[in-house]
């Protein structure tokens, strides 16, 4: 129900993978899940992942509805699937999404308040909306790449965007973690940026910023602005 806690303490499908896996409730907590088909977790307070979660069958669905918690290092593969966070995403542990031809998105805000470790995530068409990490964040997206959030900050951690990247809202990229860590990191485009929206790149002291492709070359950005120990 609604109410209840879901809780697995081992591994599900680690010998044969599950035909699908399901869960709801108050909060839930799994520590690695293998299926053929979709996995979907429903938890009204929280939703706790560690472990390795693999998705074999072809185009089926990652889920999770409602607060994710990291209680370890996670990593989601599905076999072209899609895989979604429809709310918030927290704790100090390293993420890994892996989608291949399906769609990550994150709907709400991941680390804001507990930062990630790192995240990186890859698939067809990327989604996120304000990051924090204190490492590393990387996106690779066949088609694009979509900055939904106003914030994304690092500690010293690079910032990498593989593939066309496209604003959703006015956006800054700072990987000196609003001056925390002033020596910062590199920031870098494979290729396109595009939408009529400000964006703002802050490298840092030490980091560099590079943008391989053409910036508003199908829509105009508002603005842009960078500052680094070297830009290109």
């Amino acid at each position: 129900g609604s109410t209840g806690a879901v809780t697995v303490s081992g591994i599900v499908g680690g010998t044969t993978p599950l035909t699908s896996f399901t869960a709801t409730g108050n909060t839930i907590s799994t520590v690695g899940v293998a299926t053929t088909g979709a996995q979907s977790y429903t938890g009204a307070t929280s939703s706790t992942f560690s472990g390795t979660y693999n998705i074999s069958g072809a185009a089926n669905a990652f889920t999770v509805t409602g607060p994710a918690l990291l209680g370890g290092a996670t990593t989601v593969t599905t076999n072209n699937g899609n895989i979604s966070f429809s709310s918030t995403l927290n704790n100090g542990q390293t993420l890994s999404l892996t989608a291949g031809t399906g769609a990550v998105t994150i709907t709400g805000a991941t680390g804001g308040t507990t930062a990630l470790t790192s995240l990186t995530a890859s698939g067809n068409t990327i989604a996120v909306n304000n990051v924090r990490t204190t490492g590393t964040q990387t996106y690779t997206g066949t088609t694009s790449t979509t900055l939904n959030g106003t914030s994304y900050l690092t500690a010293g951690g690079t910032f990498g965007v593989t593939g066309p990247a496209l604003l959703g809202t006015g956006a800054t990229i700072d990987t000196t973690n609003s001056g925390g860590t002033p020596a910062g990191a590199n920031i870098s485009f494979s290729t396109t940026i595009n939408n009529a929206q400000t964006l703002s790149l802050v490298g840092g002291t030490a980091g560099a910023i590079t943008v391989s492709g053409i910036v508003g070359g199908t829509t105009a950005l508002t603005s842009f602005t960078a500052n680094a120990n070297t830009i290109s």
